[in-house]
């Protein structure tokens, strides 16, 4: 998958099931799912990352 944007949390097709990873994955329903919570595509590069690491911490 690469590096996730914040302009592609919309678009990106999380996975059918957690892989109960920690940190979790960058295509994890979860992850995703609190990423367009926080409305990610309207944030800057530096907010980004510090939202990406918060919502992806168990």
């Amino acid at each position: 998958m690469g590096k996730l944007k914040a302009k592609d949390v919309a678009k990106v097709k999380p996975k059918s099931k957690c892989c109960k990873k920690n940190p979790r994955c960058q295509k994890c329903a979860v992850v995703i799912h609190r990423l367009c919570k926080q409305d990610c595509a309207s944030m800057c590069k530096k907010d980004f990352k510090k939202a990406l690491e918060k919502a992806r911490k168990r």
